[in-house]
């Protein structure tokens, strides 16, 4: 395997919208949703096999003809991230300046790419981009005429729904020629109460994103970056597992319960006596009456954060652990929480940058899941799907472990997962057989040997 991918980029350049309305120079500020993510860059990366209909080439110049009519939709994504000098809050300069389209090669196939270590596969077939370009879409061909498609951005534009929404219109655009549905960018949507009101509870969730706050980055080292897959059946056996008489699981509490009950004994095993997990939750399902959230482009997610000791998890079984887990979850799907989010940011944000608590290690040791399987990914150009769709995200200075759940392009049932995490809980997670090593053999990237014939002399 290969831990330098040889990337050569052939062409980065700048594409506009092509409707004259979209060059009107216009200020889009960001909603108070939008700041609790803070201001860093993220991605999700598709991995396509050699195709026999379509090649390279033609994916390329199809991003190039289509991108234009893209952009004209998504006007906010061809401006320019900037900070207000006044109120030293970030916003979106919407002049078309132009999106990125950059095009590389790398010297090494598919086939001998790492998949399991993020950092040797994902993170080098990223390629680095300015920080005030809000969207860097990049193709890049392998030397085997397998090919993968990033779309790179800023957080403070896009939860992992909208990045999945954008991306899947962009394939749409190129396959089809037209889209099914508009996105919907009005960040007027979450605006403040008078008077603001929110819970003490809430409040202590968050704390300043300061030097004091963040570990030192040299405790991050010791984090280990993996992708891994969880099959289909062993997704269903532990949803059985973790159901009860009058209650079925789902799938995300049932995988949740298994991976809370591991992580307390570690912990307990390092001495500690409680461990947190907790989730992001999406809102938009929970926002349904305000008029088209289904299509709205921006953050709308927030923490469900749950602690308790590792004795109570390790005793505790399954099932009772996913009602924990399924309560954590209830307690924050309101539409109060999100309004109470926007309350008080409101009051906060020109006091400088915020993070939430558990996401910067305060506290108990601590596992967050995020889960994507439900979006709706469809990153078809024509030429079929994708082997692997994964988000990716910069190491940061996060002392939780993080885990990433995408459901497989086979429509199988099956999940892949991006880990983040210690590697001690990457050992127990590998020992127990549940999470599988992602690798270009299980992906379908290498070719199968074919025998040789048997010399009959």
């Amino acid at each position: 395997m290969f831990s330098n991918l040889g990337m050569r980029v052939a062409s980065r350049s700048l594409v506009k919208a092509s409707h004259p309305s979209v060059a009107t120079n216009h200020v889009l500020p960001v909603s108070n949703l939008d700041l609790f993510p803070n201001d860093f860059q993220v991605a999700l990366c598709s991995i396509y096999p050699r195709h026999t209909t379509g090649d390279f080439a033609s994916v390329a110049d199809a991003l190039r003809t289509c991108l234009p009519a893209f952009l004209d939709h998504y006007h906010p994504f061809t401006g320019r991230i900037v900070t207000n000098p006044e109120t030293g809050l970030p916003e979106v300069h919407c002049n078309n300046e132009g999106a990125e389209l950059v095009v590389a090669y790398s010297d090494v196939p598919l086939a001998h790419v790492d998949f399991h270590d993020t950092d040797g596969s994902l993170n080098q077939i990223v390629l680095p981009f300015a920080h005030d370009v809000p969207l860097s879409v990049q193709a890049v061909e392998f030397a085997c005429g397998g090919f993968s498609i990033s779309w790179g951005t800023n957080h403070l534009l896009v939860d992992g729904y909208s990045i999945c929404m954008l991306a899947t219109h962009l394939c749409e655009l190129v396959r089809t020629g037209k889209l099914s549905v508009y996105p919907n960018h009005d960040r007027s949507l979450f605006l403040p109460r008078v008077p603001r009101t929110y819970s003490p509870a809430l409040a202590r969730s968050f704390v300043p994103c300061t030097s004091d706050n963040l570990f030192n980055v040299l405790n991050c080292e010791v984090n280990v970056r993996r992708l891994y897959y969880i099959e289909a059946g062993d997704i269903d056996r532990l949803r059985e597992s973790s159901s009860k008489a009058g209650r079925r699981a789902t799938r995300m509490e049932a995988v949740s319960a298994y991976i809370w009950k591991l992580f307390a004994g570690i912990v307990e095993d390092a001495g500690d006596t409680c461990c947190r997990m907790a989730w992001l939750v999406e809102g938009r399902s929970r926002l349904k009456e305000i008029s088209d959230m289904q299509n709205y482009i921006g953050n709308t997610t927030t923490f469900a954060t749950k602690e308790a000791s590792t004795e109570e998890l390790g005793s505790g079984s399954l099932s009772q652990i996913a009602r924990v887990v399924s309560a954590s979850i209830r307690e924050v799907a309101k539409k109060e929480h999100f309004q109470e989010m926007v309350d008080w940011m409101e009051e906060h944000k020109r006091e400088g940058r915020w993070v939430e608590r558990v996401s910067v290690g305060f506290g108990s040791p601590a596992v967050v899941l995020t889960s994507f399987h439900n979006f709706g990914v469809d990153l078809d150009f024509g030429l079929g799907r994708p082997v692997l769709v994964m988000p990716v995200v910069p190491k940061g200075r996060l002392c939780s472990a993080f885990l990433q759940v995408v459901g497989s392009p086979k429509g199988d049932g099956s999940w892949n997962v991006s880990a983040l995490m210690w590697p001690k809980l990457a050992k127990a997670l590998e020992l127990d057989g549940l999470f599988k090593p992602i690798t270009s053999r299980y992906l379908g990237l290498v070719t199968p040997a074919v025998p040789r014939p048997v010399s009959k002399l």
